[in-house]
């Protein structure tokens, strides 16, 4: 369990790093900007390759179909929900987006990962990469093309409308994550240099993105200000509303053992910490992603014991 505070503990060490070098302009002006683009057009997209093909066989995708049924309606609901909660919060334009996003998708992979080694060891990967699968194919589609809807609506004229173009979809994180799926079913292997080359750039995504985090943070270095109600709302969706939802599915599929488990810890998970890092490229309320990442990892150093106690009591 303390190991699993060390993990969170060690990521708001890096976030302090961009906050510090930010806000005391050791780094030039721009850099944040760089280094979002960086990880959205680079180092993310090789995670997506190799998570994928380091996670799967094509057995475990043939026989994960009802896991991934689960997590594409879990997902499902959360995209609901958000949508229903936005409307009711009045939320508009680019904080609209960033708020539906941000409720949507959580940190399975940064937290979720090395949360559920901890807890369940080597034996709940595979379900976990289940889970993964679905929350990295809808971002990387779904989620980017809510963002640069409001993007463009922002800045270009558009309408803001939320549409699927394949301009948005095809990104390089998603080409990516149909790379990944393709070389796990036709049983192909990436050539060791190949690979050593992506697991090196991929290694780049954690620590940027969270240098980003704490560089776009800097705007509360005299304080934090009040949490507002729509921020309130999306803790309540990630560390209430998404669990109680996933253990309805689970039951309503009959899952039990080992994937219930795993499955109702990473609905637990704070916010997506990529959010954060599209609203940066994409300039859109990047102040905004920033602070709903950072809060809610904060909480989740409260929320994720309070859950593992709650699943092992249910072992």
């Amino acid at each position: 369990m303390w190991s699993g505070i060390e993990s969170i503990g060690v990521i708001f060490l890096i976030i302090a790093v961009g906050f510090f070098f930010t806000h005391k302009t050791i780094w030039p002006e721009n850099t944040q900007a760089g280094l979002s683009a960086i990880v959205i057009r680079l180092a993310a997209p090789c995670l997506a390759v190799t998570s994928i093909t380091a996670g799967f066989d094509r057995d475990m995708l043939a026989s994960s179909l009802v896991l991934l049924l689960i997590a594409l309606l879990h997902l499902a609901a959360n995209f609901l929900l958000g949508k229903l909660t936005s409307r009711m919060l009045r939320l508009r334009s680019g904080k609209k987006a960033i708020y539906e996003v941000t409720y949507t998708f959580s940190n399975i992979i940064f937290i979720g990962l090395p949360i559920n080694q901890i807890v369940f060891g080597n034996a709940g990967t595979p379900f976990l990469f289940a889970y993964y699968l679905v929350i990295l194919a809808a971002f990387w589609s779904v989620g980017v093309s809510q963002i640069a809807a409001a993007s463009a609506a922002l800045h270009d004229g558009a309408t803001g409308a939320f549409h699927l173009s394949p301009s948005k979809i095809f990104n390089p994180g998603f080409i990516c994550v149909l790379i990944g799926a393709g070389l796990v079913q036709a049983g192909l292997h990436i050539p060791p240099v190949l690979d050593t080359a992506l697991d090196y750039l991929a290694g780049l995504t954690v620590p940027l993105s969270l240098l980003v985090i704490g560089a776009n943070l800097t705007i509360f270095a005299s304080g934090v200000p009040k949490i507002t109600a729509d921020e309130w709302w999306i803790m309540i969706g990630k560390f209430i509303i998404s669990p109680l939802v996933m253990i309805c599915l689970l039951k309503l599929f009959g899952i039990e053992g080992m994937p219930f488990y795993v499955f109702l810890l990473s609905a637990t998970m704070p916010c997506h910490m990529q959010t954060s890092i599209l609203a940066q490229h994409y300039k859109v309320e990047s102040a905004y992603a920033s602070k709903l990442v950072g809060l809610s990892t904060l909480l989740s150093i409260g929320t994720i014991p309070a859950w593992v106690a709650i699943i092992h009591a249910m072992m």
